[in-house]
């Protein structure tokens, strides 16, 4: 049987994120809303998307 030369595996850095659910759950729904859309904006900035923030008159 052949063997092939493979890479090792490498091991990257990873954030890791705990969310308390007492903290979670006393949010307003505004507080939550502005909440999830900070996170998407993040997120979307890591994948290297451009992100416009955008006003109240806009949403």
């Amino acid at each position: 049987m052949k063997q092939h030369d493979v890479p090792a595996p490498i091991l990257g850095k990873q954030m890791s994120l705990t969310f308390e659910a007492r903290k979670v759950d006393r949010m307003s729904e505004t507080e939550r809303a502005k909440a999830v859309i900070t996170l998407a904006q993040m997120l979307m900035r890591a994948a290297g998307l451009l992100v416009e923030a955008l006003g109240d008159d806009q949403r």
